[in-house]
């Protein structure tokens, strides 16, 4: 696993989780890269035709590639939109979801894997929403 900040916050930003959690709940995976602010802002890729109505934030995004490397990129959120209890959730909730989701893509048979794999994680200001996408 290798773990990259590409950019450093001011005072009123923060990310979605940190380098303890990510490591705590990821340590076994061996080709995984994490990005903390490599983008700005989430952008979908190009070669993605049906992108999903998104009404919040996206605060990551985790892309499985063809040939199963894993990227996890994580955005910088304001801090008023994205409580301490919506860290909390992300910790509980989200990452055993996406550790999950990461085991699935590993685990699919070389035939299985037709194109690229992402799944988006968008803050609505209430809850985490999960979006997966397909893509060549």
């Amino acid at each position: 696993m290798k773990i990259g900040f590409f950019r450093n916050l001011n005072k009123l930003e923060t990310y979605a989780t940190n380098r303890r959690q990510i490591k705590f709940y990821f340590s076994r995976e061996e080709d995984i890269d994490v990005f903390f602010g490599l983008n700005r802002k989430f952008e979908f890729d190009s070669r993605c035709p049906r992108t999903p109505q998104l009404n919040g934030t996206v605060v990551a995004s985790v892309s499985c590639n063809r040939d199963k490397k894993i990227s996890f990129n994580f955005y910088p959120i304001s801090q008023d939109f994205y409580p301490q209890n919506a860290n909390m959730e992300f910790h509980n909730e989200v990452l055993p979801s996406i550790k999950e989701w990461i085991h699935n893509q590993i685990s699919k048979p070389e035939t299985a894997v037709l194109g690229v794999e992402q799944c988006i994680i968008e803050w609505d200001r209430k809850t985490h929403l999960l979006h997966h996408l397909k893509f060549l």
